[in-house]
């Protein structure tokens, strides 16, 4: 991987080159919500958080960074991320005994 990125936790923020045109802001600064413990990774500072809907697939998430961009969540460090735009891509784990292909969850924080 070539692209700057960043890490917290099971979430990474991978830098593009532009946001799907078909993007919506997100009403909250939620990233992710901890299935386990409640926890949740949010977006502060002068940032928006935005995101696409693939039918079948899921949402992409993306933050459009200015300055003073924080990851923040409960367990992990704070993560400062520099001005620019930003995929957010959640960390999978092989589980076979789901029965469902790929057979990829999410890592549960």
């Amino acid at each position: 991987m070539t692209e700057p990125h960043y890490r917290q936790g099971d979430v990474l923020f991978v830098k593009v080159d532009e946001i799907p045109r078909n993007a919506r802001e997100k009403d909250d600064n939620v990233i992710v919500e901890g299935e386990a413990t409640g926890h949740a990774h949010r977006l502060t500072g002068q940032a928006e958080l935005m995101f696409t809907q693939n039918w079948g697939q899921g949402i992409d998430l993306f933050i459009n960074a200015g300055p003073k961009t924080e990851i923040v969540h409960e367990e992990h460090n704070t993560v400062n991320l520099p001005e620019g735009l930003y995929h957010v891509v959640r960390q999978r784990e092989y589980n076979p005994q789901t029965g469902v292909r790929p057979n990829f969850d999410f890592v549960m924080d």
